[in-house]
């Protein structure tokens, strides 16, 4: 059985391998896929078909490369702005507009031409369809009526018929809708190749379905669902997630949909056998006074050739993460809000303009970033490069006049140390829970100056800091020093290389006892309302764990792209 990292690891080179080829057939050179989120320059594609997103552990591989073909064509042939604009407002009208609109760009393939590209996307779509049947959503009067629409529109598009297994099923849901989307479903294989008018007939069929599902729990005096119950069932949901920014491909992980007060309760479940040698420390304190200068030469060659432009990068920060303040207002202009002092000059001289005032806000900071680096032994190899990302952009932040923090994270032993002998002397009970001594460093609190932490930032580079890494505890303690801050705007950026591994702990407890803390943990920040959470990982995509993500290869020298790639990450939480 695959553990999660493994699976993970799977996942990402499924998705390479499929993003090379999406990217070789169109002209986005810039999509890829971000933690199962189909993605062109970083922003979202836009693209939420529901078949559009099969699972490594109940499909094959046959079922990506269908899927990969699906979203080139959706690419190649669909207006994005277009469709967005025409989006229904119910939850299952948008998912029936989305896969309607997916299944036309799918029609469009020329069979004869590309009969390989034809068989993938009617492997991926029959695949799909029959996990639908097999997971029990039909057996709802919503999911039936989906299932129906989906058989029928792809019949009529494809030229195929329906799926003899389930035609028994639909039959007597098409025997009744025929009368009133015949119309919308010829017209819609008329206009194949012009999206708005096909778009038009597909939103005629929404409008019937939103008016049946609406009537049908009208009469099971219930109140009218908006689909995440009646289209969601134990091992399949259809409704991908959504953020702030709109529609996100992607369906739901465990951790993300679980309420606020689940998590809690699921938190409270996490053990520690003891904490009585855990500890937090100042980097300084972990390195004699002769490895500082030797360690803080070794981070200054690594700074001194870096192609950065920290001042431009610190207005970028400041535009990014300020907020504005009133200033003061300017008289005697021209435009903007009319001055009541100068009333009467518009009765006594109609030629004179100036009699305006406008307002001059200037950037205010009221914001602190925290830096929490995963210190396992795994990011031994990547430290170089980090620290001095790091420290250029505590320097651009210092510059922005904006507050930045650097922790890190690790073990005080390999293998749990003393706390797992002490388990062991007392008979080692199953389940003992975390048996590691945490090691929480400080590398820079956010009221210290980036020139007096020079020595302390440079402790980072010290191999024998890296050790384990427990990083759900690591989160929670990150974020109980940001909740201790005035600023209102608290942003914590986490930088690792993947899952939590101590071995004490994962050898004597459940499976991914570790890795699930830090899911729940995450999951349960990024529903905080005072704190924006961010991953960036190195040699791992890490956005299992965290929503907002961004997987980094850090060049040498460090360039200007690399940082704009990070402010990047940064908007999509503004």
């Amino acid at each position: 059985m695959k553990t999660a990292a493994q699976q993970s690891q799977l996942q990402q080179f499924v998705e390479e391998l499929c993003g090379a080829s999406i990217r070789a057939a169109t002209s986005a050179a810039g999509f890829r896929f971000r933690g199962r989120e189909a993605v062109i320059d970083e922003r979202s594609a836009g693209i939420r078909a529901p078949h559009l997103y099969p699972q490594l552990d109940s499909d094959t591989f046959s079922s990506f490369r269908g899927a990969a073909d699906g979203i080139t064509q959706r690419i190649k042939h669909s207006d994005s702005a277009l469709h967005r604009s025409l989006m229904p407002s119910t939850e299952t009208g948008k998912l029936l507009f989305e896969l309607l609109e997916q299944l036309r760009v799918e029609s469009l393939v020329d069979r004869d031409k590309y009969p390989g590209c034809a068989a993938n996307l009617d492997y991926r779509y029959k695949a799909w369809c029959a996990q639908f049947c097999n997971s029990g959503l039909t057996e709802s009067h919503v999911g039936l009526l989906v299932y129906t629409i989906a058989q029928v529109a792809w019949s009529r598009l494809s030229g195929q018929p329906v799926n003899e297994a389930t035609e028994g099923l639909i039959e007597p849901q098409r025997m009744m809708l025929a009368p009133h989307i015949g119309g919308y479903l010829a017209g819609m294989r008329r206009a194949r190749e012009d999206q708005h008018a096909y778009a038009q007939n597909a939103l005629g069929i929404v409008a019937v379905i939103d008016e049946l599902t609406e009537a049908l729990s009208k009469a099971d005096k219930t109140p009218q669902d908006d689909g995440d119950d009646t289209l969601t069932s134990g091992s399949m949901t259809l409704f991908p997630e959504t953020d702030d920014q709109g529609l996100l491909p992607g369906l739901r992980s465990h951790a993300h949909s679980a309420s606020f007060e689940r998590l809690q309760a699921q938190l409270s479940d996490y053990k520690v056998y003891s904490n009585a040698r855990d500890r937090v420390i100042e980097a300084t304190k972990l390195v004699l006074p002769h490895q500082r200068e030797s360690l803080r030469e070794q981070l200054d060659e690594t700074i001194r050739g870096q192609r950065v432009n920290i001042p431009r990068l610190a207005r970028q920060l400041r535009a990014l993460l300020s907020a504005s303040e009133h200033n003061h207002w300017a008289d005697a202009q021209e435009e903007g809000y009319l001055d009541s002092a100068q009333i009467n000059r518009i009765v006594t001289a109609p030629s004179y303009r100036a009699v305006f005032k406008q307002e001059h806000a200037k950037p205010h900071s009221d914001c602190v970033v925290s830096f929490l680096i995963d210190n396992s032994g795994s990011m031994k190899e990547h430290i170089q490069p980090i620290a001095a990302f790091i420290e250029v952009l505590c320097r651009a932040l210092a510059l922005a006049d904006i507050k930045s923090e650097v922790l890190g994270f690790t073990t005080r032993s390999w293998q749990g140390g003393a706390s797992f002998k002490a388990w062991r002397r007392a008979g080692g009970t199953p389940n003992p829970g975390r048996l590691a001594e945490l090691e929480h460093i400080i590398y820079k609190d956010a009221d210290t100056d980036i020139r007096r932490a020079r020595s302390a930032l440079a402790a980072m580079l010290k191999p024998s800091i890296f050790k384990e890494s427990v990083n759900g505890e690591a989160l929670l303690w990150a974020t109980e020093r940001l909740m201790a801050r005035p600023e209102k705007r608290r942003i914590l950026i986490v930088l690792s290389d993947g899952c939590p591994m101590e071995t004490a702990t994962v050898q004597n407890n459940p499976d991914d006892f570790l890795d699930a803390h830090l899911a729940m943990v995450a999951a349960l920040l990024e529903k905080h309302p005072n704190i924006a959470l961010f991953g960036l990982g190195f040699g791992l995509d890490l956005s299992r764990y965290y929503r907002h993500s961004l997987a980094l290869d850090l060049p040498h020298p460090l360039e200007n792209s690399v940082f704009n790639e990070f402010l990047r990450l940064l908007a999509t939480q503004r």
